[in-house]
């Protein structure tokens, strides 16, 4: 077997070792902050946020350095971080970087709805050359992550599956990405698409994420005013 190979091999051996990072849902867990000690529980682990439900989550502030200590069905797990936002009854969590060590989680960058255009600017061949299109109507997005969107808007030949496309796009920040599209149904006189994503700035990738998190934690905050109303 090749260097390469037993790397793979360690690799493979390394994730099928590594728990789920949902093991700490419905986890008590202990957030200490720069004054203040208390226990809540794990209501939400995804992408890169933790939600811890709190009665007291308006003593912490945001961005404060806290110290969180889960005990989970697979030991405790202690973990340092900062306090991203907050919430009626609970606080939102950046998950650190090291959790990737220890945990595996099926869906590695989460979706979230967002409202926005995106243009197809060039139908991009095997070589990544491909044409220029001249007259392309703005695209409706749906939702996006980190890696994939999704878009709806008239249907055309460039949007047949695994064609590959270069595409700007504008959801409150601007940049252009290549998509592939993995999948496509027609619905009336629309197409709705499902693709990969790869952003073509680095430097975007930040202010995208930031996004994202953004939209996580409204996703969440709504749920929780929701379910207050139904109480």
């Amino acid at each position: 077997m090749s260097h390469t190979e037993d790397n793979r091999a360690a690799l493979t051996e390394l994730d099928r070792d590594l728990l789920p990072l949902n093991v700490l849902l419905h986890c008590r867990t202990v957030v200490e902050g720069k004054n203040f000690v208390t226990t809540g529980v794990m209501t939400h682990v995804e992408g890169e946020l933790f939600e811890v439900e709190l009665p007291e989550f308006e003593q912490f502030e945001l961005g404060e350095p806290v110290k969180m200590t889960v005990y989970s069905p697979a030991g405790i797990q202690s973990m340092s971080s900062i306090v991203f936002a907050k919430y009626e009854g609970a606080i939102a969590i950046l998950q650190p970087p090291e959790l990737q060590k220890r945990f595996k989680e099926r869906r590695e960058y989460p979706r979230v709805e967002i409202e926005g255009n995106a243009l197809v600017v060039r139908v991009l061949g095997d070589s990544g050359a491909g044409r220029e299109l001249q007259n392309s109507e703005s695209l409706t997005i749906h939702d996006i992550s980190i890696s994939g969107i999704s878009f709806s808007g008239p249907d055309a030949p460039h949007f047949a599956a695994k064609s590959r496309l270069r595409a700007t796009i504008e959801i409150g920040i601007t940049f252009d990405c290549e998509l592939e599209i993995v999948r496509r149904e027609r619905q009336e006189d629309r197409i709705y698409c499902g693709a990969k994503m790869h952003v073509l700035e680095p430097e975007m990738l930040r202010p995208l994420r930031a996004l994202i998190l953004r939209q996580q934690v409204q996703k969440n905050a709504d749920a929780r005013r929701a379910l207050g109303k139904k109480r």
